[in-house]
Order: C-alpha cells, then sequence, then structure tokens
C-alpha cells in the first residue's frame, strides 16, 4: 500500500499551472442511493466541452508541458484513458498524461470505516422508528447518539474528499514529476473548482511555483434577430467564448511588503506594482538611512512568526543606487534564521530596467542571427543607475563595455569618467571603459567603435542624431529606454522592435523595453510574494528573469477561444 507522503523535489524545479475545469469530477466514497442521483441531463453528462477542449490545446501548444495530469474521480481507468478527451488531446501531442487520485487502497480503507459507521448509524435510525410514539429516556439517548454518528460520517466523507484526497492529487502530482530527467519541469494539473485551492497550497508548501487559470465560459450571438424556434438557426448564430483569468484568491495571513525608499518621496509606480501583484498591504518609508532601515526590519521581523515572515517583504527603491545598497546591506545584516523575508531592490526601477534592455538586445541579436550579445561591442550612454547596471551586466557576460558620458554641462568630464570606471572595478570587479563624449564628433568616434548602443541617459535629451548615424557603415543594434519627447535616438519610434530606421542599424524602442520591465518587475513581485524563502532579487536574478520571460512567455490573449456551430 501507498504512504501519503508531500515531499519537495529534490534539484528540481517545477511549475504546475492548474487549469480549473468546467465541472466537478465525479466522485465519491460510497456511491449514493439512486435517490440522489442527477436527473438533469446537462448536470449528469461530466464531459469537456468543445471550447474547453480547444482552450487546452491552444494552451499545451504555447505552454509546452512535460506532463498533464487530472483527476481520475469515479472513472476506471480505462475510462480515463481510452474514453477520455482530455488524455486523447494529450496523447496527440505526445505529453504524458496521469491520473492524480486518492489511492484504490486509502480509498477502500475509509470506505470500510464509513461503512461500519452508515451500519450502525441505520440500526440506531430503525431503532428511533420503533420509538417514535415514545417520550421516554432510551429514545433521547438514540436520538443523541444517532447525531453524533451522522456528524461523524459527514466530518469523515468531507475529510476524504477534500483535504485527504488533496494530498493524494498533490503527491501525485510530484511523483509524476519526479520520473521525469528534467531540472525544469511544466506540469499541467486539470482540476475540479472545488479542488483548485487545495491543491495549489500543498503544491506551494513544497516550494512549487503554481500558477491557477479558471477559464470564463460565454455565449456570444452574432445576429440580433434570430428566431428561437429555428434551432439551427440559433445555434449558428452563436459562438461559445473561452478567456483564461487568473485567479486570485485570499490568504489567511495578509502578504505585507515593507517600501524602504532613499529618496525624499516614495514612487507611486512601485507601490502600485506592488499592490497589483497581490500584497495586501503595501507600507511605504521615505528618506530611509541605514540606521531607519535597521530599526524598520527588526520592528517588522519580530512582530511576526515563521509562518507570517514568509509573507513578508522589504522592498528597497529611490534615485540614488549606491544608498540602496548600503540600506540592502543593513537589511540583510538585520535579519537570522527563520526571520529572513525576502527583499527585492530596484532604486527608481533601474535594475529591471537594464536587465529588460540587456535581455532583450541579447534576444534581439540571437533572433535577428547578428550573433551573441558577449561578442560584441558596447557602448552605453548614461552614467546614471540603469547604465551602471546596464555596464555591469554586459562586462560580465564577456563584452567589450564602454560606458558615456554624455553631459555638455559636465565641467570635469574626463575625471568623472575615470571615477567611474575605477569604482565599477572596485566595487564590481570589472572593467569599463568611461569615455566623456559632449559633443556630436566624440559620440560619432564611439558610435564607430562600437557593435551596440545602449541609450540610458535622463527623459527627454536627445543623444544620436542622424547626422551622426549617417557616418556609420557598419550593422548597429539601438537600444533606447528614453520615452519622453525628444526621444534619444532621431528616427527611432517608441514601439520599434528591431526596426531598422537607418540603412544597417536596427532600434529598440522605449516601449519595447518598457513592456518587459513591467513584466519583469510584476514577476518578481509575484515571486518575491509566492516563495518565502529569503531571497535577494537584484539585478542578476533580474537578468534571468527576463530571459526566461522572453523565452517562455503566456500572454491570456493568445489563449481565448471561440468556437462556432459548424455551419450545413
Amino acid at each position: 500500500m501507498k504512504v501519503l507522503e508531500i515531499r519537495p523535489l529534490e534539484e528540481k524545479k517545477l511549475r504546475v499551472l492548474i487549469v480549473e475545469k468546467e465541472y466537478s469530477e465525479p466522485f465519491w466514497i460510497l456511491e449514493p442511493s439512486n435517490n440522489h442521483a442527477p436527473k438533469n441531463i446537462l448536470s449528469s453528462r461530466f464531459k469537456p466541452s468543445v471550447a474547453f477542449c480547444n482552450f487546452l490545446e491552444k494552451l499545451i501548444d504555447e505552454v509546452k508541458p512535460d506532463l498533464i495530469t487530472e483527476e481520475q474521480g469515479n472513472r476506471s481507468s480505462k475510462e480515463f484513458e481510452e474514453n477520455n478527451v482530455l488524455a486523447q488531446i494529450s496523447k496527440k501531442r505526445n505529453v504524458p498524461f496521469y491520473a492524480a487520485d486518492i489511492d484504490e487502497n486509502a480509498k477502500g480503507y475509509v470506505s470500510s470505516l464509513l461503512e461500519d459507521k452508515k451500519q450502525l448509524r441505520d440500526s440506531i435510525l430503525k431503532a428511533l422508528e420503533e420509538l417514535q410514539d415514545k417520550e421516554d429516556m432510551k429514545r433521547e439517548y438514540l436520538m443523541a447518539y444517532g447525531q453524533c454518528l451522522q456528524q461523524e460520517i459527514e466530518e469523515i466523507e468531507r475529510e476524504a474528499k477534500f483535504s485527504v484526497r488533496e494530498s493524494w492529487i498533490a503527491m501525485s502530482v510530484l511523483e509524476n514529476a519526479r520520473k521525469l530527467e528534467k531540472e525544469e519541469i511544466t506540469c499541467l494539473h486539470i482540476s475540479s473548482p472545488e479542488h483548485v485551492e487545495g491543491v495549489k497550497k500543498l503544491l506551494e508548501s513544497v516550494d512549487v511555483k503554481v500558477e491557477t487559470i479558471h477559464p470564463i465560459k460565454k455565449l456570444v450571438f452574432t445576429q440580433e434577430k434570430t428566431s428561437p424556434a429555428e434551432l439551427e438557426d440559433l445555434l449558428r448564430s452563436m459562438q461559445i467564448q473561452i478567456k483564461p483569468v487568473i485567479k486570485k484568491n485570499s490568504e489567511e495571513i495578509p502578504h505585507i511588503l515593507f517600501f524602504l525608499d532613499t529618496s525624499k518621496r516614495a514612487s507611486p509606480f512601485d507601490i502600485c506594482m506592488a499592490y497589483d501583484a497581490g500584497f495586501t498591504v503595501v507600507v511605504p518609508y521615505e528618506n530611509v538611512t541605514t540606521e531607519e532601515a535597521k530599526k524598520i526590519v527588526q520592528d517588522a521581523i519580530f512582530s511576526r512568526d515563521p509562518k507570517g515572515i514568509k509573507r513578508t517583504c522589504f522592498f528597497i527603491g529611490g534615485k540614488d543606487m549606491e544608498k540602496a545598497e548600503e540600506v540592502l546591506k543593513i537589511v540583510r545584516d538585520s535579519m537570522f534564521p527563520p526571520f529572513q523575508a525576502n527583499t527585492i531592490i530596484d532604486p527608481a526601477g533601474a535594475y529591471t530596467t537594464a536587465a529588460a534592455m540587456v535581455a532583450k538586445v541579447e534576444d534581439a541579436l540571437v533572433k535577428s542571427k547578428l550573433g551573441k550579445l558577449k561578442d560584441k561591442r558596447v557602448a552605453i550612454f548614461g552614467t546614471g543607475a540603469v547604465g551602471r547596471v546596464a555596464a555591469v551586466l554586459l562586462a560580465k557576460l564577456g563584452c567589450n563595455v564602454t560606458i558615456v558620458s554624455p553631459n555638455p554641462n559636465r565641467k570635469d568630464g574626463d575625471e568623472y569618467v575615470a571615477k567611474l570606471s575605477n569604482l565599477l572595478r572596485d566595487r564590481y570587479g570589472i572593467n569599463v571603459e568611461g569615455v566623456f563624449a559632449p559633443t556630436p564628433a566624440k559620440k560619432t568616434e564611439v558610435i564607430k567603435n562600437a557593435d551596440v548602443i545602449l541609450c540610458a541617459s535622463v527623459a527627454g535629451a536627445r543623444i544620436i542624431t542622424k547626422e551622426m548615424l549617417n557616418e556609420v557603415k557598419l550593422v548597429k543594434v539601438i537600444a533606447d529606454v528614453n520615452a519622453v519627447p525628444p526621444l534619444g535616438v532621431e528616427g527611432m519610434k517608441l514601439k520599434d522592435d528591431m526596426k531598422e530606421f537607418v540603412p544597417g542599424i536596427f532600434g529598440i524602442g522605449p516601449l519595447t523595453i518598457g513592456r518587459l520591465k513591467y513584466k519583469l518587475e510584476q514577476e518578481i513581485l509575484r515571486e518575491a510574494k509566492r516563495n518565502g524563502k529569503g531571497t535577494i532579487y537584484n539585478y542578476n536574478y533580474a537578468m534571468k528573469l527576463a530571459r526566461k520571460i522572453l523565452k517562455g512567455e503566456i500572454l491570456s490573449t493568445k489563449l481565448a477561444v471561440t468556437v462556432r456551430y459548424p455551419s450545413k
């Protein structure tokens, strides 16, 4: 007999997408009497609709799961494997399909226990019928005993159907994933609506990344005037639409994010992002110093038990990158096991912006067959936080990096870039050349010697003109993060995505990078809310995640399904 044991996967990362079915798969420990059997044909024929099947096919093609699981319910193994339309869809796409449900031996044990209690209850009911005309103590005691038995029966049935069965389902998902010889595994679990939340919590308790998708189905009539009497015409005028919705479930313990901003005003952008990511409470602090950070962290972590710490997160922001990193060090030094909360650092969005820009350029070069980014000479115009982080990421990739100050008002330009180059070497262990280029001629010289150009200067400042680009002969890729007119690069559009806007020069516009930056910060916040491991989310983590988003992004709009009734 199998032992019910939910163990985390060792040296594997499991991602489970729980897809909610249109109905709850029929299941019972003891088969109900015929008096309780469903009579309505639409409620008794449990079968996925054609719209749901089309949606599932589209989801499988988009996600490319390594395995699919579904509750077996009351179906026999033959019914589940051979007469199951979902199993057929999985087989057609060569994806392993497994039953995830309570073990038959365990079900038999609970069934036997229930049968004994129900027999005893029925004998008491029979005795009560014989004593129905008598008002004596024996009848009162039998009534009380019968009520207790009925309560026990209902509790056993409820526990078997939910907590026990859901534990077996979660264990089945884990055990089937354990069989695969892969480090990163994606599983689609098709679940009854009543079990989505229970299975999700059990999987998350062993560090599985879980997302739930709730397909919403509705009818749309394409013809306004159709006689209900003409059934064929009615059906042909009707469409069935399914759209996936990521469900947001309430939690018992609130998810709290403490936003520590080193600037005089806490960023509304990051606060809104945190709420949209699902945090219950966001507490902003402004003008945060290292001394204040320690007090805030200790007050926060000591007020919550280890379970609450898993739902506590610190977000460090502010325009000054060096100050933010100093606060990060104090925040982490103020924690100790088991009081270690997740910590995000993204000063003025610089880390996620830089990671999005570098990852997007890297991905675009490969897809355009222009080689690998690590082999390129890269020039970064802008010495703020975005430019500095981009320089660190690129240098660690192996690029030949030049960071450029284009500010014509800077009087000590050469000295400034020399100090910056030394700072990057001493703090991050990278070799980056610093260049002061305040004039068009010096900018053009930099551009000519680079394969890739990143514009990360201040908003509303034109850095590169068409005249400069006309002097460039070799193929270049230019990315710009300035979305405020005038844009950093003349001729480039906000939404350009490797568009050739000058002969031989391909542009990646601010909104293209901005969309990835938005998704990246949102996913980091969701991950920090979800995992509770005391992780630090910095630019290195952001870079890895940005690559994953670019490789396997799921868009709800891609998965929407519309099914029409066939014409004659």
